[in-house]
């Protein structure tokens, strides 16, 4: 593992928190996970949904403020980490965390009604525990989509302001932020005997 300590990301929080069968073992997502973290390679997704996102976020933020009522915000560039996590939220205000999306057309937005997702509602736990908030905000706001080689512009920004938005609102919960500790190191024991597996079966045969 070239003496690298396991931490997990927030962003990245529920893909080791998943049920598992039998229970209280590490599901195979995680497992998964864990490979790619041990191998030090990861995938690199592009689309034209992270692409949207990357573009308009700071333009996000300044709707998300005004929305919410705090008038104005920057975006937060400063890492926290601590023995178990590490995580850049979006806004740091002063009596919570944000967490902003910008869905790709009305269609996206509206496909969250139903509630939080559940691996959100766990990177905001993780966002709490590390900038000691009692709340943390997942705020979805439909921006105007900016035109690209392949794809037109599309405008937003002409409808009511109400109808672009959506958020949740998550309370700390330090029952849950135990559980991410606790499962970072089931991580860090399942990972020192993967490495151990991985050194034996390595330039032999077998």
């Amino acid at each position: 593992m070239q003496n690298r300590t396991f931490k997990i990301h927030c962003s990245q929080i529920g893909k080791i928190m998943g049920a598992s069968k039998p229970a209280g073992q590490l599901s195979v997502t995680c497992k998964t996970f864990l490979k790619e973290w041990y191998a030090n390679e990861y995938e690199e997704i592009h689309s034209k949904y992270i692409d949207k996102g990357n573009q308009v976020e700071n333009e996000l933020i300044d709707f998300m403020a005004i929305q919410l009522g705090y008038g104005m915000a920057e975006k937060n560039t400063t890492t926290l980490h601590d023995e178990f996590m590490v995580g850049t939220c979006d806004v740091d205000f002063p009596d919570c965390v944000v967490d902003v999306k910008a869905p790709y057309n009305r269609k996206t937005l509206h496909d969250n009604v139903d509630g939080i997702n559940s691996d959100y509602e766990w990177q905001l736990q993780g966002y709490m525990n590390l900038y000691n908030k009692p709340k943390a905000i997942l705020f979805y706001g439909l921006m105007d989509t900016p035109e690209t080689d392949w794809t037109p512009e599309v405008i937003y920004s002409d409808m009511p302001e109400q109808e672009r938005w959506l958020a949740y609102s998550v309370t700390r919960n330090d029952e849950l932020i135990q559980s991410i500790k606790d499962r970072v190191l089931m991580c860090r024991a399942w990972l020192e005997e993967y490495d151990i597996l991985v050194k034996s079966k390595l330039g032999r045969i077998n």
